[in-house]
């Protein structure tokens, strides 16, 4: 079975203007729409535009038009969803992530789009304009991404299913989500984790939607070693589409590599590992490597989101190719000399 986009695009009146008018700020809701759909197996089915009005009820928040003052939380979620009639809770661990949703559970993802997002993974044709535009005129805003609120579901056909609710669910090209891998998903859902917005371990930036009477196991054991990142508040939020939804403040974001490796193992001595923790070399070359990833990534993400050959790269252009690798780049830099972030194995002494 294939999962259905309930697309933010129709939601109301803000999101169907054009250009610099149109406001998105209800993915929450509309992520909500189509999770309970796919965990009713179609006995709900509510619009976009459904789940925003019963978050008025739910909240007693009013949605001004032409403002973007409409972002969800998870405990808001939790309340909507089950107002529509469904069920939803915070996942335990990774391992029940995965078998709630191959139980027939709907999965509602807070992300940090699309930091971190495995390469070549099809969001939206609306990303693909955001990305476009901001690569050619604010790179860094690639690197920092979005606040939003995404879901996911799984069949025996099709796999793990992403879904966007920026996707358009009025053309053929759009009406469903996208095939994943169960490690894509990860990814994905690791995104908040990744640009350091308040949440330190992947599975917890999950609610799990249920119906009643659609039966789902439920798995208390811990999940394989989480990802950890370095909890840092998150930065004053931007324009379009308030922090929970779509677009969040700047944050140097990524992973990084170009940091002297000789300097490196300077300051790794004069660090403390702990008994059983990576060696020395170890962390050097996993940061290193993480390091590369990130700067190739964020620079060839960027390159391409300017549109044009590499024999017509300008000197702007080149320069903003090279900004976005290099903040991507310092970001690991930044989060391995952290001695309170243990991804490298580091602890303090």
């Amino acid at each position: 079975m294939r999962y259905l986009i309930k697309s933010q695009l129709y939601s109301d009146a803000e999101s169907q203007l054009k250009g610099s008018k149109q406001i998105l700020d209800d993915c929450t809701w509309a992520s909500c729409a189509a999770a309970i759909t796919w965990a009713s197996k179609g006995e709900l089915n509510p619009s976009a535009a459904d789940a925003v009005a019963v978050m008025k009820q739910v909240t007693g928040r009013k949605d001004v038009q032409g403002k973007s003052d409409n972002g969800g939380s998870q405990p808001e979620a939790i309340k909507v969803i089950a107002k529509l009639g469904g069920k939803a809770r915070y996942a335990k661990s990774w391992n029940d992530v995965v078998t709630a949703a191959k139980s027939g559970a709907a999965l509602l993802i807070h992300v940090q789009q699309p930091v971190g997002y495995p390469a070549g993974i099809k969001i939206s044709a609306w990303h693909d304009r955001w990305f476009k535009w901001w690569s050619k005129h604010k790179p860094e805003k690639i690197v920092a991404g979005y606040g939003h609120m995404v879901s996911s579901a799984w069949c025996e056909d099709h796999g793990f299913q992403f879904a966007c609710p920026t996707r358009d669910e009025r053309t053929a090209a759009e009406k469903y989500a996208v095939p994943v891998t169960e490690s894509q998903l990860r990814q994905i859902a690791n995104s908040k984790v990744k640009a350091g917005k308040g949440y330190k371990v992947d599975y917890k930036t999950v609610l799990i939607v249920t119906h009643p009477g659609k039966k789902v196991t439920t798995v208390l054991s811990p999940a394989p070693t989480p990802v950890v990142a370095n909890p840092k508040p998150a930065a004053a939020s931007p324009k379009i589409v308030r922090p929970e939804i779509v677009q969040e403040p700047p944050k140097k974001l990524k992973r990084n590599i170009n940091a002297d490796v000789a300097t490196a193992i300077r300051i790794v001595q004069k660090i403390g590992i702990s008994k059983g923790d990576q060696t020395m070399r170890e962390q050097i070359v996993a940061a290193a490597l993480d390091a590369l990833q990130a700067a190739l990534s964020t620079a060839i993400a960027v390159f391409l989101g300017l549109g044009v050959s590499i024999f017509d790269l300008t000197g702007d252009g080149a320069k903003a190719v090279a900004a976005s690798a290099i903040s991507a780049g310092l970001l690991v830099l930044q989060r391995w000399l952290d001695e309170d972030n243990s991804a490298y194995g580091r602890t303090r002494k």
